[in-house]
C-alpha cells in the first residue's frame, strides 16, 4: 500500500461505495404494489419484487431507474 492509501484507510476506514444503478421496465402486466422489474438485457421480469420512493407510483411499461443496494433495490423513479 502506499502512503495515501494508508492515511485514507486511518481517516477514512469505512468508506462506502455509491449504489450500483440499473435500469429496466415494469412489465406489462403489472397492476399494483411492488412491481417486478424486467432489466435491460434480461429476457424476463423479475421474480423480485421491489419497493420504490414515494414521490414515484409504478405504472405497466415504465422505464425505472433502480439503486441496488446490499438487501436488494429500490425503485428511484420513472425515466422520461
Amino acid at each position: 500500500m502506499s502512503a495515501a492509501t494508508d492515511f485514507l484507510q486511518i481517516v477514512r476506514p469505512e468508506q462506502k461505495q455509491a449504489p450500483d444503478l440499473e435500469m429496466g421496465t415494469i412489465p406489462a402486466n403489472y397492476v399494483s404494489g411492488r412491481p417486478a422489474v424486467q432489466f435491460d438485457g434480461e429476457t424476463i421480469a423479475s421474480t423480485r419484487t421491489y419497493p420504490y420512493l414515494a414521490s414515484y407510483t409504478p405504472t405497466a411499461g415504465d422505464r425505472v431507474l433502480v439503486a441496488m443496494v446490499a438487501h436488494g433495490g429500490v425503485v428511484i423513479g420513472k425515466i422520461v
